[in-house]
């Protein structure tokens, strides 16, 4: 008998345990996490990377040295020619050649160096603009995950509400049998009954499509999960904004000038190292005709000289594409100071109704209950007791909302710090 007690007692167990892990815990960070992972800005970023490595490897591909093979074959209807009598043959009209040129940049005016630091500066721009489009996903997964919050506790209060009003209607067809009440109070629950179902209904297929919409971002099958509220965000009134939008200005102000000290390096001088050796005839002694080696070493010095009116008209260009620059960045400063305050204005309001929400809700619950003692002795009408019900359901539907309207606010306010 034992034995039979611990075997039902494990298979009671093992029901519950496969109800309970059979379905699966989810948070908003996680759905976040998964819709980042699996985004293409997410693969943009990594390829990004290597972008810049082409990018930084071409802008530097000057500096490195160069080695070329060079061959000719030419020949000449006239060729200097010299007296007989000092003792040169004539030279030959068709001349060879084989050689190796080699050549490596010593001094570019520091172009090798601005060059990379401006290629820096825009893969940082591009990366801060994909954590941009990231920032709209996480936005787009928290909108659909509270609002499916909402509509799982509506469902729940309406179930709540269900309840309640089966239970009237299992007492009302009690009273009708003893004759106290009329057919038509039975028939006016029998119809909230019905409403209340239809309301759910209703409820499930936008709950359904709101979890289709956030396995679609998450990339994750999510029927059969559990979702948990997140708690409030911690936020600081005194904290500085941290927005990818700044970082944007900052790193273009910083690549446009850069680009101003690259145009001005590009008009100083160019030092080149330069070696060039081969095989052929003539040589560098033009009155050798025959085949031998030859080479030359040298430095080469460049300065550019008419190209500084090109630099300055760059240079004003940059200046005041700068200046557009600053001004966008101050606009974006004071606009985004005003709608971090309207958002904190905005919490503060909702902080207020839910406060009075809560006493609402109360109030409406100790009505409800005295609505019911009230309906089982046949002092109210069953509409009276369905309209209460119903303002209660309203009550505590308003509450629930205002709570969810509250993190919205929250991570909204965290968003415009730049802290989400």
């Amino acid at each position: 008998m034992g034995v039979r007690k611990i075997s039902l007692g494990f298979l009671f167990w093992s029901l519950f345990s496969l109800n309970l892990f059979g379905q699966s815990v989810v948070t908003l960070d996680d759905c976040i996490n998964w819709a980042v992972s699996i985004s293409s800005e997410n693969l943009q970023k990594n390829l990004n990377e290597e972008l810049l490595e082409v990018k930084l490897h071409d802008a530097s591909s000057h500096i490195f040295p160069h080695l070329e093979l060079l061959g000719s074959l030419n020949y000449y209807s006239h060729v200097p020619q010299l007296p007989y009598q000092l003792g040169y043959a004539p030279l030959s009209k068709d001349q060879y050649a084989v050689s190796m040129e080699f050549s490596q940049m010593l001094y570019d005016g520091h172009q090798f160096y601005y060059n990379r630091q401006y290629e820096k500066m825009m893969n940082r721009n591009e990366l801060h603009k994909l954590d941009l489009s990231l920032n709209r996903i996480k936005d787009q997964v928290i909108d659909v995950y509270l609002n499916l919050l909402i509509i799982n506790k509506k469902i729940e209060l309406l179930a709540i509400a269900d309840a309640s009003i089966n239970e009237q209607y299992e007492n009302a067809k009690v009273l009708l049998k003893e004759g106290v009440i009329y057919g038509n109070m039975v028939s006016q629950l029998e119809l909230e009954i019905l409403k209340l179902q239809q309301q759910t209904e209703e409820l499930y297929a936008i709950q359904n499509s709101l979890i289709h919409s956030l396995s679609l971002l998450t990339g994750h099958t999510l029927t059969e999960s559990t979702f948990l509220t997140p708690e409030f965000p911690v936020l600081q009134q005194d904290l500085p904004s941290q927005r990818l939008e700044l970082a944007i200005f900052e790193t273009t102000l910083t690549g446009l000038d850069y680009q101003k000290k690259l145009s001005i390096s590009k008009s100083l001088p160019n030092l080149t190292l330069y070696a060039l050796g081969g095989y052929g005839r003539p040589t560098y002694d033009l009155f050798d005709n025959q085949f031998k080696w030859f080479y030359h070493v040298g430095l080469q010095l460049r300065v550019p000289i008419i190209s500084w009116a090109k630099t300055a008209g760059i240079g004003d260009i940059i200046t005041l594409q700068k200046k557009i620059v600053e001004q966008q960045r101050s606009d974006f400063e004071k606009y985004n100071q005003m709608a971090i305050q309207e958002k904190w204005d905005e919490i503060a309001k909702i902080e207020k109704q839910l406060l009075l929400d809560e006493a609402i809700v109360a109030k409406q619950a100790a009505i409800t209950e005295s609505f019911k003692q009230q309906l089982k002795h046949g002092a109210i009408t069953p509409f009276d007791y369905i309209k209460q019900q119903n303002e209660e359901l309203q009550s505590q539907i308003n509450r629930e909302v205002h709570k969810m309207q509250l993190l919205k606010a929250g991570y909204e306010l965290m968003a415009l710090k730049g802290r989400l």
